[in-house]
């Protein structure tokens, strides 16, 4: 069980579902003008691969422990390039539990990585999208991470 499980299960019925800050780590997968999602089994939405970062865990372990679980593909921490960090009311969620959640997520982009896409019990489906043709049914608090990653891509800044 996850640390911010147990803690809300800790807490009095009343409080149980109110928001808290969630510090995370999210990765891009790419491959050229292709990047990795992942369409999750509690929402049926694509978002990319990612989770909440554990006690004492550093956020580039983190991404790299994450990106393993919900895809099976493995990399490095010194392979991770930090992309962005995204914060702040644009990150609010809420989970089908009723949960309520403001997301900090540090974004990083790997190239180099290695194993064979497999799902998890989080995911539906891991596919390959072009940048230019990304799918309906996203996350509406990760579109402006993919807004920012598009435009820095076509610029040539990634």
């Amino acid at each position: 069980m996850s640390y911010i499980l147990e803690l809300r299960n800790a807490l009095k019925e009343e409080y149980r579902h109110m928001p808290i800050i969630q510090v995370g780590a999210a990765i891009v997968v790419a491959k050229g003008n292709e990047i990795l999602l992942q369409r999750r089994t509690d929402n049926d939405k694509w978002g990319l691969p990612g989770g909440v970062q554990e006690l004492k865990e550093s956020v580039r372990t983190n991404a790299v422990r994450e990106l393993y679980e919900e895809t099976n593909l493995i990399t490095r921490e010194e392979d991770l390039i930090l992309f962005e960090v995204f914060s702040g009311s644009s990150r609010y969620s809420k989970y089908p539990n009723g949960d309520e959640v403001y997301n900090n997520t540090t974004v990083f982009v790997v190239k180099e990585y290695t194993g064979e896409l497999k799902c998890d019990e989080e995911s539906k489906e891991l596919k390959f999208f072009d940048v230019d043709n990304l799918p309906d049914g996203m996350f509406e608090d990760e579109r402006i991470m993919f807004d920012t990653y598009i435009e820095k891509l076509k610029v040539g800044l990634i």
